[in-house]
């Protein structure tokens, strides 16, 4: 009966690391500068992550959205990247997510974080133009 126990509380154990997300915990973090949007995150074991997705979505709701995808570095990494998309209305606040993809293809969420992006009327009419002509 104890080795049953044993064999049941390592295979819990062994499990939970299995799935442990690589995002070093309290490590993701989104901050606005009036302009831009910037997502830093730090890692530990990378040894089968093939790369990460920042997703977003505004906090009404919709679904998440990727707005651009960065390649592992390997383990015990930094990260930092600046979404220069996040114009489109005034007082926005957004939330953001790390897709982790793995090297056999599975894909696994950081939870997500708010950020509160406020952006000038002029930045968003010029964003506005710039896509017209993308």
């Amino acid at each position: 009966m104890k080795t049953l126990v044993v064999v049941l509380v390592l295979a819990v154990v062994s499990t939970a690391l299995a799935v442990a997300l690589p995002i070093k915990s309290g490590s993701l973090v989104a901050r606005s500068d009036g302009n831009n949007v910037t997502i830093q995150w730090g890692t530990t074991d990378e040894s089968a992550v093939k790369e990460f997705g920042i997703e977003r979505r505004p906090a009404t709701g919709s679904d998440f959205v990727l707005v651009a995808t960065v390649a592992a570095k390997g383990s015990n990494s930094s990260y930092e990247y600046v979404d220069q998309t996040a114009f489109k209305t005034t007082g926005s606040v957004y939330q953001y997510r790390i897709r982790i993809v793995d090297t056999n293809s599975g894909v696994s969420y950081s939870e997500p974080i708010s950020v509160s992006h406020n952006v000038s009327s002029v930045k968003r009419t010029w964003g506005s133009l710039k896509a017209m002509f993308r």
